[in-house]
């Protein structure tokens, strides 16, 4: 029987020379199975990049193009899709925006010029189970709001008149709400009510939401998938579904228990709050706030509201109030706005996102595709503590092979690091200590300098301890998306090919 060339493409379409950005912060791999005189099989794992990347439109019209190209299609010279590719096998591993921006980005290439034949998407996108249900719903009315607090904190902040809201973004929010990706423009629609015409909005929906609901439609077949799991990849891959876990214990921890306190958001009165302030709800103004309705003498209203026609036996207190908290300077042109505390109560929702992206990243799908040669490929998406440690809570058969998670980490020859090299994103016994084989290759789809400019402190893509931990368990062998071009990989045996657009890793050859 004849044997397979197997190869992933990790896509990331840099800039040219004098570029701003020199990497790409999402997941985008395809891989190719190569057993002639067989048509090549090709299986796409993902397709996005970070909210807020830097041309990320015309970026990833360009992936799009070259998948479409890879898979058969054809373009003519005024760049019209005059053949559509096909697509074997779409792999999606959450929702996350850095994972699926692309499917709107690139929407007109993508649905025109690809045939999507199979979709594998985790147990927790399925219509049809109860629990992935009342998750979703968990998930959905989070992420709808703090996508919506993010809109509103940035028009406040770019208001011009004083408002609680008003924040940096990034601050409030660690920036983790580039994640969601953006809500869908709200849509007029007409209902009959008793018989007069009327218009009303549709309720508003993240547009990973859309994107996922579209891909169900698209694909000739699709399935859920669920820890323990065997099924045949295109290609005729043996693959070994390890994640997401349906222990809900499993799929809230992102921390390692002992060493790391987990930092989950146990506030639920402050977390109603946050939603009625998206919802228009008005607030309860003897619950909601640090001190009841009666023991405010002054309002910041009243404050905001003083003039120079102003009157009133409390006016000389208003203005004093005016001049040493509502000022941004003082009259010797100190800085005031450290005295101002409007704000601060969003600390809360950068607890509440924090969680809430930590969540969604364990609901990753999680897949070791098995090699002509018993060894595997790991993708495990941005899969988090709570579903590396699940792997090992079931065996894995196929026939009369058994194994366990530690059989295949054991065998993991290419490793994709999970959640772009975050530091509570691969376990060291239980993970990446496992992975043991001495052929062991690793990718890391980051853009480091441009995670450094996230959040308060800036997020840390690659980890530095996980960084050299992979470079020790790889001998060198570590390939990433912020590498220049003109990086030579002295350790990869000509295997390793680079260029803008990707970075192309042999797994396996049988010739060789």
């Amino acid at each position: 029987m004849a044997q397979p060339t197997i190869t992933v493409r990790m896509y990331r379409a840099l800039g040219g020379e004098g570029s701003d950005y020199c990497g790409y912060l999402g997941d985008c791999f395809l891989i190719r199975v190569a057993n002639e005189p067989n048509p090549p099989a090709h299986i796409l794992i993902d397709f996005g990049v970070l909210m807020g990347t830097t041309q990320a439109h015309e970026r990833m019209r360009k992936i799009a193009t070259d998948i479409v190209i890879m898979t058969g299609g054809k373009f003519d010279d005024e760049g019209k899709i005059t053949q559509k590719g096909t697509l074997d096998l779409l792999v999606i591993t959450h929702e996350h925006w850095d994972h699926l921006s692309g499917f709107s980005q690139a929407q007109d290439i993508i649905f025109s010029g690809l045939a999507i034949q199979q979709l594998w998407m985790a147990w927790t996108e399925d219509d049809n189970d109860a629990l992935a249900n009342q998750l979703r719903q968990e998930r959905d009315r989070r992420t709808l709001s703090l996508a919506a607090l993010s809109e509103m904190i940035q028009k406040a902040a770019e208001g011009l008149n004083p408002s609680p809201l008003a924040a940096d973004r990034q601050i409030a929010l660690s920036g983790l709400d580039a994640f969601l990706g953006p809500l869908v423009k709200p849509v007029e629609q007409e209902r009959a009510d008793n018989g007069l015409a009327a218009r009303t909005t549709a309720p508003r929906r993240l547009q990973s939401r859309e994107i996922i609901a579209k891909l169900k439609t698209e694909a000739v077949s699709k399935a859920f998938l669920t820890p323990g799991q065997v099924v045949t990849a295109p290609g005729g891959m043996k693959t070994y579904v390890l994640g997401p876990p349906r222990n809900i214990s499993r799929l809230k921890k992102d921390k390692p228990s002992g060493t790391a306190k987990e930092t989950y958001f146990d506030n639920q009165a402050l977390e109603e709050r946050l939603f009625r302030i998206v919802d228009n709800t008005p607030l309860d103004p003897d619950n909601d706030q640090p001190f009841a309705n009666r023991f405010n003498r002054f309002h910041v209203e009243q404050v905001h509201a003083l003039n120079e026609a102003s009157t009133g036996s409390d006016w000389s207190t208003f203005l004093w109030f005016k001049e040493h908290y509502f000022a941004q300077t003082s009259e010797d042109g100190c800085d005031l706005s450290r005295r101002t505390i409007d704000s601060d109560w969003m600390g809360a929702a950068g607890q509440l996102a924090l969680k809430l992206d930590a969540d969604t990243n364990n609901t990753s799908l999680v897949l070791a595709f098995e090699l002509p040669d018993g060894t595997f490929m790991l993708f495990p998406g941005d899969a988090q503590v709570g579903n590396w440690l699940s792997w090992h809570d079931q065996s894995y058969l196929y026939g009369h092979q058994e194994l366990t998670a530690a059989d295949i980490l054991s065998r993991v020859r290419f490793y994709k690091v999970s959640h772009h090299g975050s530091d509570n994103a691969t376990i060291k016994e239980r993970g990446l200590g496992l992975m043991t084989h001495p052929d062991l290759v690793a990718a890391i789809s980051t853009d480091e300098a441009f995670g450094k400019q996230q959040g308060v402190k800036g997020w840390h893509m690659p980890d530095a301890r996980l960084n050299n931990a992979l470079l020790a368990a790889t001998k060198g062998r570590v390939f990433r998306n912020d590498d220049p071009t003109d990086t030579l990989y002295p350790h990869f045996d000509n295997r390793l090919s680079s260029c803008e657009l990707y970075l192309e890793y042999t797994v396996y050859n049988a010739t060789e």
